[in-house]
């Protein structure tokens, strides 16, 4: 069984870009290697901007994306993220709001 979560970012205009992240999605794991590696904007974008995740490296924070990924998903509003959430079946769902990731279970 896997710890599925969702890792958006929050653009300047409320609406989001988002992606899955099938294993290891619990704050244990993937909140602290958020917190570690990808602590900015820029970063978090990057991120995202790979597709869909298998799972994220513990001792590097290297992603490992899926060999064919679906994109990410811009989404207009948290409404919307919340559906993609629970479509992903996800367990937690991150955000990179601000200037920091914002951990939610669900």
């Amino acid at each position: 069984m896997s710890t599925r979560a969702t890792i958006a970012y929050e653009n300047p205009d409320g609406s989001f870009h988002a992606t899955y992240l099938r294993f290891d999605g619990y704050p244990e794991h993937a909140g602290v290697i958020l917190d570690h590696h990808y602590n900015s904007i820029e970063k978090a974008k990057t991120l995202v901007a790979g597709g869909e995740l298998r799972s994220l490296n513990p001792s590097d924070g290297a992603p490992e994306y899926f060999p064919r990924a679906r994109a990410t998903r811009h989404l207009c509003d948290r409404g919307s993220l919340m559906k993609f959430a629970h479509n992903c079946d996800a367990n937690f769902l991150y955000v990179f709001k601000g200037e920091h990731w914002q951990c939610h279970k669900l």
